[in-house]
């Protein structure tokens, strides 16, 4: 009766294990190929914006806003991604016309304590907006003030913040939940490089988005549109 009682618990302790063990492997099995699509996006950069600064609506100058991340080199939409840099781009779409000087916006950014940064920022020839770029990586926590100046005089300054908020998701997070979103049309099969950015309505507060695109090699193109809590509220699929 002892050798029964025995070889009944080592019977039922080695099958609870041969149990997990499948169950382990089914969970690897479905999660595989997510795991691998997101890993290729991650791998396969073409720009990653990790926050978006503002300097608000009520501000004397006008659109201003400043992001930092990463992005490839020489920038194509090709679906084969490239080396990455860091880069910080400062844009501005003014509404005072006095900070625009021979056809340029100067600026003089300060971050913390550092001492001031003077960036000229040139006119979009594809749109409203005058840019610049830093060609380094900005933390998310630093505080900036900028300060726009014409033909030495200066004309305002700014002070600029997160439009997400502290409880917000990653662009990483974003990028794996676009991933799990697409997994139907995404897959390593064929080469995609991948886009996170933030958008944000300027005249609507509170409304940050994780906008994440893909491009295939062969020239697909989806997105997914999430919401700083993580909520997909958008995509090419729908």
């Amino acid at each position: 009766m002892k050798l029964k009682k025995i070889f009944n618990k080592k019977f039922w302790i080695g099958s609870i294990i041969v149990v997990l063990a499948g169950i382990v492997t089914i969970i690897g099995i479905v999660n595989f190929k997510r795991s691998d699509t997101y890993q290729m996006a991650l791998e396969n950069i073409a720009e990653a914006r990790f926050y978006l600064k503002t300097a608000g609506t009520d501000n004397p100058i006008g659109n201003v806003q400043l992001y930092s991340g990463i992005r490839e080199t020489d920038y194509q939409a090709d679906g084969i991604a490239t080396q990455t840099v860091a880069f910080t781009v400062l844009s501005v779409e003014p509404t005072n016309d006095k900070i625009v000087y021979n056809g340029c916006i100067t600026t003089l950014i300060k971050i913390n304590d550092q001492a001031p940064i003077t960036l000229v920022l040139e006119k979009n020839p594809y749109g409203n907006n005058y840019a610049g770029d830093l060609e380094s990586a900005v933390d998310v926590n630093a505080n900036i003030n900028i300060t726009f100046q014409a033909n030495g005089t200066t004309i305002g300054e700014v002070a600029l913040s997160s439009v997400m908020p502290a409880e917000a998701i990653s662009w990483e997070n974003a990028l794996e939940i676009a991933c799990q979103t697409l997994d139907e049309v995404l897959n390593t099969d064929q080469r995609v490089e991948s886009s996170t950015k933030i958008l944000c309505d300027n005249s609507t507060v509170n409304t940050p988005y994780w906008f994440v695109s893909f491009v295939t090699e062969d020239g697909n193109r989806y997105f997914v549109v999430i919401s700083h809590d993580g909520k997909v509220i958008g995509t090419s699929e729908k």
